[in-house]
């Protein structure tokens, strides 16, 4: 059953809006960008102040790094949630490839969405954690708060989340709680939200090739490239071992990196099942912007491969002479390969990290260099939670059928909510926004109002739904 917040409340976040519109677009004009650190400390006390005025105790938290905004709101509710948020974004990229200024946070006209705020966080996932912060500050204002809030809001997701898994690590009896919810805007064009269940891991690397006395190259910088006759180059063995990490599919073919994975049981095949009735490929292609899959197979498939398989992806390259334009014959000292590879269930970070480095010395690879960055494990919630019907049916309640995916391909640390605090948690969200981490990203005004509503009643609801739990 799902209890819809009282009429008082829902009026006033419809009178509120330009409020809510206003508090966005003032929180996206703020850059965060966590690679860089631009803006990280100016953003992360406006965080903090914004959870001050819907009366949390707050504090930045860090050890080391850029700081996690902790917010605190006990109002002596029997249910208590802890809500994942995010602050940081990623670079902008080309600034010639926007449409806007990155962090002006302009409204357009998208074609086919309406109205939006073009913005970098605009949906990745500053808009959200705005549109959060205003539904329970409205909340508060017009009636009492029915559930108890431990708000983490991070400046690392794209980096690491060091800080935020640290945080619940150490701090496990101070969020004590019935379930943790990470909500953002996840409807399709077509205007069908999602509900995840789970994410996968991501084990985040940096690839080196040097010149060095055993596998030679030059040592000390960059050489003539007519050198190349006879003297190795770096580049090409970076390359080469990175050949051997896929096969001419790209799946992944490093040694041993199977045995871990989970197959899908009965039950998740079921579950696909159902969802591949729903999954529309041409919405999943046009959102990305991109032509067609790398595999020609029924959808049941498509999205198995999806769930339930790791890849090794290249995020990017980077050696000797790139500029545009003019030429620099040289044969570089060194090159380097940002690489991701997306863990399933009951892969290991450890495990698969040690698979790799095997793999690349059986192949004469062992001198490769092999940097670590944050990496997260895999984590699911079961379905029949109370949290994930929760989720399920205050969507339904708002006029839209779900799609219910058993996992995200994406990451977040979800497995800290598994491992720690042995949550249920669930990911979901009215309203539509797209172009996460490339140039255009926006998110939907008229989402936006969605999303608000939403999160009222899933508030509401768990205030009821989690004293079963709390007892």
């Amino acid at each position: 059953m799902v209890f819809l917040a009282p009429p008082e409340v829902t009026r006033a976040l419809e009178t509120r809006f330009a409020e809510a519109l206003e508090q966005a677009r003032s929180l996206l004009r703020q850059p965060s960008v966590s690679a860089t650190g631009e803006g990280i400390p100016e953003c992360a006390e406006m965080v903090r102040q914004m959870m001050t005025d819907i009366g949390c105790k707050t504090r930045l938290w860090s050890k080391g790094g850029h700081p996690l905004v902790v917010g605190d709101l006990d109002v002596g509710a029997p249910v208590t949630l802890v809500e994942y948020e995010m602050y940081d974004v990623q670079p902008v990229g080309d600034l010639t490839a926007w449409k806007a200024p990155p962090f002006a946070a302009e409204i357009h006209d998208i074609p086919s969405v309406g109205r939006s705020i073009i913005a970098r966080g605009s949906t990745n996932s500053k808009g959200a954690l705005a549109n959060h912060l205003f539904t329970w500050k409205t909340i508060r204002d017009v009636d009492e708060m029915p559930v108890n809030l431990k708000i983490l809001a991070e400046g690392e997701e794209e980096i690491s989340s060091a800080n935020f898994i640290e945080y619940i690590r150490t701090h496990r009896r101070e969020l004590r709680a019935q379930g943790a919810i990470a909500n953002d805007y996840s409807e399709d064009l077509r205007g069908v939200p999602t509900v995840y269940l789970g994410v996968k891991g991501c084990l985040y690397l940096t690839i080196w090739s040097r010149g060095n006395r055993t596998a030679g190259g030059p040592m000390e910088g960059e050489i003539h490239s007519s050198e190349a006759v006879w003297i190795a180059s770096p580049v090409w063995r970076l390359l080469q071992a990175l050949d051997t990490l896929v096969d001419d599919d790209q799946r992944p073919v490093i040694d041993g990196i199977w045995d871990d994975v989970r197959p899908p049981g009965k039950a998740e095949v079921a579950m696909v099942r159902r969802l591949a009735k729903k999954f529309d490929p041409k919405t999943w292609l046009r959102e990305g912007r991109v032509a067609k899959f790398k595999y020609d197979l029924p959808k049941v498939d498509l999205l198995l491969r999806y769930l339930y398989e790791p890849t090794v992806n290249i995020c990017g390259i980077h050696s000797g002479y790139v500029d545009h334009g003019g030429t620099k014959t040289v044969l570089p000292h060194e090159a380097y390969a940002k690489v991701d590879i997306r863990l399933v269930k009951d892969m290991t970070v450890a495990g698969t990290l040690r698979k790799l480095r095997a793999h690349l010395a059986k192949r004469g690879f062992g001198d490769l260099r092999i940097d670590v960055h944050g990496p997260y494990g895999p984590a699911r919630t079961d379905p029949t939670s109370w949290i994930a019907r929760t989720a399920i049916e205050t969507v339904e309640a708002h006029g839209k059928e779900p799609e219910v995916w058993p996992s995200s391909g994406g990451t977040m640390p979800a497995f800290a909510f598994d491992e720690y605090l042995h949550l249920p948690w669930v990911a979901t969200g009215l309203g539509h926004g797209a172009h996460a981490h490339a140039p255009n990203e926006y998110a939907s005004i008229d989402g936006m109002r969605r999303f608000i509503a939403a999160e009222a009643t899933l508030v509401y609801t768990a205030a009821k739904r989690g004293k079963t739990v709390a007892k």
